[in-house]
């Protein structure tokens, strides 16, 4: 209790401009990590996001492209101000035609940065298609790996994906 009391009294004794570096009243708490709808717990695979940054990236996957909600995913999931045109009411938009959907196969974490390695079916699907080696082949789908960086909220603050369409023979990591 001593100890408690000291720090109090210390805090108190310093001087009312230096506090105001340390906590500014004009700026908010970050908001806290978004919590997941239950319902997509339950509707899709979360056994390879086993912390909270893994979660909130395959939620954000999730609800964007499998459930066809792309608004909704980035205005839950991603750091404020990311997107301020949907802040502000309008709209989000996709690739045409039906929203793709991601096959997850791979969760990697490591600091702020999640991977995500995944099949994603949907885009082009059945068309042919010649890779950088003039190997031509018909698509299953692409694979997809997605690089999400995340604030110390614990939410988005940029994503960067990188996109390999697949064949029967070069779709290898299941």
């Amino acid at each position: 209790m001593k100890g408690f009391l000291a720090s109090v009294a210390l805090l108190l004794a310093v001087p009312a401009e230096a506090q105001e570096v340390f906590c500014p009243a004009d700026d908010p708490l970050p908001p806290l990590a978004p919590e997941i709808p239950a319902e997509l717990l339950a509707k899709y695979d979360f056994t390879l996001a086993d912390t909270p940054n893994k979660r909130i990236a395959l939620a954000y996957l999730y609800t964007a492209w499998n459930e066809g909600r792309l608004r909704e995913a980035r205005l839950a999931y991603w750091r404020r101000g990311s997107f301020p045109e949907l802040e502000a009411g309008g709209a989000a938009s996709g690739p045409p035609g039906p929203p793709p959907r991601y096959t997850i196969h791979r969760v990697i974490e490591e600091g702020d940065q999640v991977v995500v390695l995944a099949l994603v079916e949907g885009i082009g699907v059945g068309g042919e298609f010649t890779n950088v080696f003039g190997q031509s082949a018909t698509k299953i789908g692409d694979g997809v790996v997605e690089l999400f960086r995340f604030d110390e909220a614990g939410l988005i603050a940029s994503k960067v994906d990188i996109i390999e369409p697949m064949s029967e023979r070069s779709y290898d990591f299941r």
